[in-house]
Order: C-alpha cells, then structure tokens, then sequence
C-alpha cells in the first residue's frame, strides 16, 4: 500500500492526517489524540476529502457492536 500524505494538522495533542492510497484511489483519514490515546482510521468519500480533514469527528467509525 502507496499512502502518500495530502495534509498534516496539529492542535494541542490531536493530530489530523489527511493521505491518499493510490492503490485504492482512497482517500484515507488519522486521527490520533495523545493526550487520551483515542485513534481512529477512515476511508473517506474522495470529493468529501477537505470536508473530513476539517471535521474528523463526523467520519469517525461506529464503534464495532457487541456479540
């Protein structure tokens, strides 16, 4: 997998990457905040790309649901 990095942010401990996998012709979003140690990976729609990169939290993942 080929991720090369679109856009980097930093605010306080929550970093927010925006990379593309040009493999998948994906846009992929990294959240990390390492204050609390959450992280979460996204695939994002490609034309929704400046959109997530601004608001991560909206394309956070579901949390898996319990067996």
């Amino acid at each position: 997998m080929a991720l090369y990095e679109l856009a980097e942010r930093r605010a306080n401990d929550v970093i927010v990457r925006l990379l593309w996998d040009s493999a998948r012709n994906q846009v992929v979003l990294r959240y990390r905040d390492r204050e609390t140690g959450e992280a979460f990976v996204a695939d994002v729609p490609n034309p929704r790309a400046l959109t997530a990169f601004r608001h991560p939290n909206a394309f956070r993942p579901e949390p898996a649901a319990a067996l």
